[in-house]
């Protein structure tokens, strides 16, 4: 097998999304674990191996702490930051749109784009998005500052 720099950039690629996915994915929300950490440590309460064999809490460990989260937030509407890079094309930004998970379609964002003639009115910025937005009102959002 002949090792090119593509070989080398899809390695790379695997690695960084797998990682992300397993950030996703923890049952800890991305919180490290330091190696040897007992279940006392990290808050997680683990189902026994043997289910007809009781298991008594032992002395050490501390209640689950509750969580409290903000009023201004909802679990199905979460704001992300998106970010337009300094002269990126409406097709660039549809990219980064997909990719991201704001869009489910590149082109009905770039015919809704080209429909309102703002193609180029994007401005290089953060923005606060939410997933569940349509290409209308991501598109609207984007290009206001």
């Amino acid at each position: 097998m002949k090792v090119t720099r593509s070989f080398w950039f899809g390695l790379g690629t695997g690695l960084i999304l797998s990682a992300m996915l397993i950030m996703v994915l923890s049952p800890l929300h991305g919180q490290a674990v330091a190696p040897g950490a007992s279940q006392a440590d990290t808050g997680v309460q683990q189902e026994p191996l043997n289910p007809t064999v009781p298991v008594k809490p032992s002395e050490t460990t501390q209640p689950l702490q509750e969580v409290n989260l903000p009023v201004n937030q909802s679990a199905t509407s979460i704001d992300r930051q998106f970010v337009i890079p300094k002269g990126a094309s409406a097709e660039r930004i549809a990219d980064l749109l997909l990719a991201q998970g704001f869009i489910t379609d590149k082109e009905t964002f770039l015919v809704g784009a080209h429909h309102l003639g703002v193609e180029s009115r994007f401005s290089a910025g953060t923005f606060n998005l939410s997933a569940g937005l349509s290409p209308e009102e991501l598109i609207h959002r984007l290009i206001k500052k």
